[in-house]
């Protein structure tokens, strides 16, 4: 037997290696993202799609994206976490996931997050969220505290209001489609007051334009009716709120909004970022959240408003 001894050495050398390299899978490119998408079927029968990235053996890490955007949100930051095993959704009524007629209220959104856990068989999993993202997020971790272990809310609020008379009101309740990407509303929609990459920027407003007429309406329904600042207090996962001081929708009279709903919560501002912060700064974006996501013991709270400058 001890013949045979160098020859499994051998293998193993060859095998195990292998075996590490399989279990890293690659931040899609911009070119690449839309291919890389994959579809599961809820338990209510609903279908998602999702892109799962990074190491297959790290913390699971949910990741849900904002109003009319798609699991591509989160390609500039996902090379900054690849330790972690990555699932990106596509909301219902985005991406490639299906477009039921209804509905689109935080609820419903929070609801398949939940299912979508389950039928990947997380039982449970850190999330991050962005704007509309961060209310089902919220919601999530109140409906199902078992479920989330660590919440990261980003350009976040309790609460859209906003309704007749509002900028956002009054441009998407008069939308009709084709919706035409390169127009002055969807280039008003992805505006940013720093940099950002133009060609991941060039396709979101393509894929967000492609959004049907009726989830639009939806979900802007639902913003207008739905607070969630009542079932804050179900949140029993750490949270962590980022903030751009520039941001153009919820500005610091919704961050004060959720220090009041979360007291215990860290929050970092960072200076001179707008709502999509971590697509300006996806590096500093993905220290902060590394450092509160990979703590080893819960991090002092800072005065509120904390500060991450750019």
């Amino acid at each position: 037997m001890r013949l045979f001894a160098p020859a499994a050495a051998l293998l193993l050398m060859f095998v195990v290696p292998e075996a590490v390299r399989a279990t890293d899978i690659p931040i899609p490119a911009q070119a690449d993202w839309a291919n890389a998408k994959r579809t599961v079927q809820l338990a209510s029968g609903l279908t998602l799609a999702y892109v799962e990235m990074g190491n297959t053996d790290g913390p699971p890490t949910l990741l849900i994206h904002g109003y009319t955007d798609n699991s591509r949100s989160w390609s500039l930051l996902a090379p900054h976490l690849k330790a972690r095993r990555l699932l990106a959704i596509d909301l219902r009524g985005h991406g490639k996931s299906d477009a039921p007629a209804c509905c689109y209220d935080y609820a419903d959104l929070a609801n398949d997050a939940a299912e979508f856990l389950d039928a990947m068989k997380i039982a449970k999993a850190d999330v991050i969220g962005h704007s509309l993202g961060s209310l089902a997020a919220q919601l999530l971790a109140a409906q199902h505290p078992e479920k989330v272990d660590q919440l990261v809310l980003i350009s976040s609020t309790t609460g859209m209001g906003g309704g007749p008379g509002s900028w956002m009101w009054d441009n998407v309740m008069k939308l009709g489609a084709p919706i035409d990407p390169n127009g002055q509303f969807m280039k008003d929609w992805y505006a940013n007051p720093n940099p950002v990459d133009e060609d991941f920027l060039g396709r979101e407003r393509a894929e967000s334009a492609a959004v049907p007429i009726h989830v639009w309406k939806g979900v802007l329904w639902a913003t207008v009716i739905d607070d969630l600042t009542g079932v804050a207090p179900l949140v029993k996962a750490p949270v962590l709120v980022l903030w751009g001081e520039k941001d153009q929708l919820f500005d610091l009279a919704h961050q004060e909004k959720l220090e009041k709903a979360y007291p215990e919560a860290e929050f970092m501002v960072f200076r001179e970022a707008g709502h999509n912060l971590f697509w300006e700064f996806p590096d500093k974006a993905a220290r902060v959240i590394l450092d509160f996501l990979d703590a080893e013991e819960e991090p002092p709270l800072p005065d509120f408003p904390g500060e991450a400058t750019p």
